[in-house]
């Protein structure tokens, strides 16, 4: 008897079990507001995407989020199942759901710089054109520089940028999947979470996407596989700084960053690290920071000045608090890029988050996410930002750094905890996702976003509001009614006195044959005093060009009016 029950196997572990209560309202809640959020809100920007694409596209993205069920049930953590869900991920977002109108972030700039560049229309050393787009040196070759490149061979410019957009991505989910091994999920969970750590709005950065934020993220993210790696060996720390290094040469974001890498050298270790190593990854540090500062002497946006600028420009927005973007708009983009965060707390049980919350890795987390927030929050209220929906990708790596601190938490839940977290998990972060990426490639639902956005609460900024009026100026423009660009350009002007749209305006209104509206125009850059060279000059090319037809038309004016039976 007694061998027979020392035999006996005790009841079987479940593949997975139901998440807490206060995690599956918190889950139901976030996947409630996104089936139903207005479609035509300023309110609701980073959730209403859903409703505001096609019925197919709803039924393809609710596919893929119940898809994920079925690949927490599968177990799997094979780096070829990773690589099965990736590649077809990444080519999706490059290619076939990229940005269509290109009114996030400097995407349109961007473009057009290229366009520039490759065509000659603008002659600039390279040097020059770092300096206008504020680019770090891999930045500017990475995503200026590749794209022309490439545009020179013979396909698009917008090819070029997807192009790019998937060597990045490749590159971003290739580091993800690294970082999620340095987690140590239970067996069976790897993929699962590998897809937690991605699944944010954060994606749309790969969606053809032609900013730095890709970048900034594919080099993060490997930054951070080196972070967590155990401080073991004088080549951990090297790597460690080495990736620092390039995370620099992408983005001056880096410098922040600096915070957390000290951090890991001084603060509490992590299991595997030697002390000896701690110590020295600051010699490491000190040689990459020095790297980084000659790298930056070439003239790029990573430079010193325009460092101390960007410090300067977010010094003014303190002085000037009524300039800071809504607080509805800030919550926008925490569910946005980091909505695994708020859920996560809800999905671990109460041990588990209590004894997370003061262990050596939550806090390595905590010390990066802090100076995130205030430079999340100030970067896109500045004169020149954009205001927080079309400037989100500034909270990126914010975004990153919560769902890491997320991902972390939740893997030490046993193995059946963490699959019924995931699952319930998954569906709804895959449904905010690709509904924000499948809105931003819907041309129409994009355009219909952007007026939204120029003309119902809570209002943009007065600088803000100008800049996505001259946005959608030019877009006029593309599609031939200077008159509706001159309009905008006006109203531009308006809102926020820049020399620059006032021009512009003025230039369309002559195009639209509405000479008295573009002398007005003129009149009012004028009024403004002294110019700068270049533009300057465009003001004399145009005064003289409006004096010449207006002097034309008087000419034929009077010509009709001399002629026998002629009125004037």
């Amino acid at each position: 008897m007694g061998t027979k029950a020392a035999g006996r196997k005790g009841p079987a572990e479940p593949l997975w079990r139901i998440p807490p209560p206060g995690g599956i309202a918190a889950l139901g809640a976030l996947a409630v507001a996104l089936l139903l959020a207005p479609p035509k809100s300023n309110w609701v920007w980073a959730i209403n995407g859903f409703r505001s694409i096609t019925p197919l596209a709803e039924a393809l993205v609710i596919l893929g989020a119940v898809a994920t069920v079925l690949l927490v049930r599968s177990r799997s953590s094979r780096a070829l199942a990773w690589w099965a869900l990736a590649i077809p991920i990444a080519l999706l977002l490059s290619f076939t759901l990229r940005e269509r109108i290109h009114m996030l972030g400097d995407t349109d700039l961007r473009i057009r710089a290229i366009a520039g560049l490759s065509y000659g229309a603008v002659k600039a050393p390279i040097a020059e054109w770092s300096k206008r787009l504020h680019t770090s040196p891999l930045d500017l070759g990475v995503d200026f520089l590749l794209p022309a490149g490439i545009h020179a061979l013979g396909p698009t410019i917008l090819y070029g940028v997807s192009l790019v957009s998937l060597f990045l991505g490749l590159a971003y989910l290739a580091g993800a999947w690294r970082v999620s091994g340095r987690l140590s999920p239970p067996p069976g969970t790897r993929v699962a979470l590998g897809l937690a750590l991605v699944l944010s709005g954060a994606l749309q950065a790969f969606a053809g996407y032609a900013e730095s934020a890709g970048l900034m993220l594919a080099a993060a993210v490997w930054w951070w596989a080196e972070l967590l790696a155990p401080l073991d060996s004088p080549r951990q720390g090297a790597r460690t700084a080495a990736a620092w290094l390039v995370f620099f040469l992408a983005h001056r974001v880096a410098l922040v960053m600096l915070l957390p890498q000290l951090w890991r050298a001084l603060g509490p270790a992590l299991p595997g690290d030697v002390p000896g190593e701690r110590r020295r990854l600051l010699l490491w540090t000190a040689a990459a920071m020095a790297l980084g500062a000659a790298f930056s002497t070439v003239g790029s946006g990573a430079s010193l000045k325009q460092t101390i600028a960007d410090f300067g420009d977010l010094l003014r927005i303190v002085r000037t608090p009524e300039q800071i973007v809504p607080a509805s708009d800030l919550l926008n983009v925490l569910v946005l890029v980091a909505p695994l965060a708020l859920v996560a707390p809800w999905l671990a049980w109460n041990g588990a988050m209590r004894e997370y919350a003061s262990s050596p890795a939550s806090l390595l987390m905590i010390v990066a996410a802090l100076p995130l927030i205030p430079l999340g929050v100030l970067a896109p209220s500045a004169l020149s930002g954009l205001g927080a929906q079309r400037d989100w990708d500034l909270n990126a790596l914010l975004g990153w750094t919560l769902t890491l601190w997320s991902c972390a938490l939740l893997v030490r839940l046993p193995a059946s905890r963490l699959r019924g977290a995931l699952a319930f998990a998954l569906p709804v972060l895959t449904l905010l996702a690709f509904s924000w990426i499948a809105v931003n490639a819907n041309e129409k639902a994009s355009v219909d976003r952007a007026l939204v956005l120029a003309s119902q609460p809570p209002p943009l900024s007065k600088a803000h509001r100008s800049h996505l009026l001259a946005f959608l100026g030019q877009r006029a423009m593309d599609y031939g009614n200077p008159t509706l660009a001159a309009r905008y350009y006006e109203e531009s002007f308006n809102l926020n006195p820049n020399p620059r749209q006032a021009l512009l305006a003025a230039e369309t209104w002559g195009l639209a044959g509405d000479m008295a509206s573009a002398r007005r125009m003129l009149e009012r850059v004028r009024e403004r005093g002294s110019l700068e060279p270049m533009l300057e000059s465009a003001f004399r090319g145009l005064d003289s060009l409006v004096q010449h037809i207006e002097a034309d038309s008087a000419r034929r004016q009077a010509a009709r009016a001399a002629a026998p039976g002629g009125t004037p």
